[in-house]
């Protein structure tokens, strides 16, 4: 009766092949989903050794670790770098439209100012110097809101970012614990190792991640430079906290037990590209449009104090102020300077506009920016600045779509081991439903002759 036994466990193998295959076939469009092979091996044993049918020893998960991690360090970068170049685009997009342009508001005011010229005493362009002098520091203040806003968006995110790493770490650790739970009992399901696939390709996303793996079948999480993001079953958890030097920014530290890290060095992922932005870009072009604020105010306001005002005598207030604190938020022209005040004479006498000339000299006056390092007028200074933004936001552009592509070449890779193949599927479904019809035709036979023998007794 060697044949029924044969027959039998073809059947059982077919079968399980059948399932398998429609296991796949199902979850063809499931995220992080790896293809699973079923194993199976001859019997030993039978009649002289020829065998005594096939056995099923398992289902194989078809995937590569190197081409997973792969996966997860495309991830890291292109999380990085999308985020990052949104932000530098924004920036760009205020610097550089007309509303909030410094360059135009420059060139209106220094014509204002020349258009005063020929007739320093007249009331009707002093005003309009006024007018232009008040649209220019609106322009600062639309800049300032600008960055303001920004930095509250981004600060916003980093603590939703912080929420949304901890509950990816909470998850790994639980699936951590119960792939611990089935490596005791000798076997791990298939899914859970995809599960935990995607849930470290989810955090990669968010943060630089280096992973361990444990001989009970669990995995470390780790930053780059050590600090423990999962142990095992145990997950840390990220806070932010005010910044003692600015309360107005996050700092960040990581807890697992009783130890607390302080993060100091870029995590990398999305989250790390909010502390890159906020602490790079961000703040560069805060204090460059603090400095080129109180450039502009300290330069007016020195060259109108050298002069006399409409009456002949020394102006009694600055055309300019702020709060050092906050030059670029705060410019304004003065509460209660008139037209009158405008100092454009030197000696009090009619129709005097040598002062006018001083500051209408000041368009190409070269003033130191430290924030640029290097020096330039104001109209020049805008402009580099400008210039600097477009540079770094293209970059950032160019780097963000590489890391598109590099992530989108690293899931070819996995999916090229790892993904369904409906087609190939398709296939199996087919031999293996065969297979399952000669097997049952082989214990249908194996009947047959059993019924024969029988009937010769």
């Amino acid at each position: 009766m060697n044949m029924l036994g044969n027959g039998l466990s073809g059947l059982h193998a077919a079968q399980m092949h059948l399932a398998t295959t429609s296991n796949n076939i199902a979850n063809a469009t499931t995220p992080g989903y790896s293809r699973q092979q079923l194993l199976v091996s001859a019997r030993p044993g039978g009649f002289m050794g020829a065998g005594s049918g096939v056995q099923v020893d398992g289902v194989r998960r078809v995937a590569d670790e190197y081409l997973t991690a792969q996966i997860w360090r495309a991830s890291t970068q292109a999380g990085f770098s999308t985020t990052k170049a949104s932000y530098l685009g924004k920036t760009e997009e205020v610097f550089g439209s007309k509303g909030a342009s410094i360059s135009m508001g420059l060139d209106s005011l220094f014509a204002a100012l020349n258009s005063s010229v020929e007739s320093p005493n007249d009331i009707a362009t002093r005003q309009s110097v006024m007018n232009e002098a008040k649209s220019l520091a609106s322009r600062f203040s639309t800049i300032n809101q600008s960055l303001e806003s920004q930095l509250k968006q981004v600060e916003e995110q980093i603590k939703g970012s912080v929420t949304e790493v901890n509950t990816r770490l909470e998850n790994i650790a639980r699936i951590n614990k119960e792939i611990q739970r089935n490596m005791s009992n000798g076997d791990v399901p298939p899914q859970l190792l995809d599960a935990r696939d995607q849930a470290v390709a989810e955090l990669s996303e968010m943060v630089d991640i280096r992973t361990t793996e444990n001989a009970d079948g669990t995995i470390n999480i780790t930053l780059p430079k050590g600090q423990p993001l999962v142990l095992g079953t145990s997950a840390a958890s990220f806070e932010t906290f005010p910044d003692p030097a600015n309360p107005q920014m996050s700092s960040l530290s990581l807890t697992i037990g009783n130890t607390t890290y302080e993060i100091q060095e870029n995590v990398g992922g999305k989250m790390g590209a909010l502390f890159d932005y906020r602490d790079g870009s961000w703040q560069q072009s805060r204090d460059f449009i603090d400095e080129l604020a109180m450039q502009l105010a300290d330069g007016f306001n020195s060259i109108l104090a050298n002069g006399t005002d409409l009456n002949g005598n020394p102006p009694a207030l600055d055309l300019f102020t702020y709060d050092p604190d906050n030059p670029a938020g705060t410019l304004k022209v003065t509460d209660g300077f008139t037209a009158e005040m405008l100092a454009f004479g030197q000696d009090g006498t009619p129709g005097d506009n040598s002062n006018l000339k001083d500051l209408l000299a000041f368009a190409d006056t070269k003033l130191t920016f430290t924030s640029l390092g290097s020096d330039a007028t104001l109209n020049e200074a805008y402009a580099m600045y400008l210039g600097e933004l477009g540079i770094q936001s293209r970059q950032a552009q160019l780097e963000s779509d590489s890391a598109d592509g590099e992530l989108l070449r690293a899931l070819n890779e996995r999916d090229g081991v790892s993904a369904v193949n409906l087609d190939e599927e398709g296939i199996n479904i087919i031999v293996y439903q065969q297979a399952y019809q000669a097997n049952a035709k082989v214990i249908s036979t194996a009947d047959q002759l059993f019924q024969t023998m029988m009937t010769m007794f």
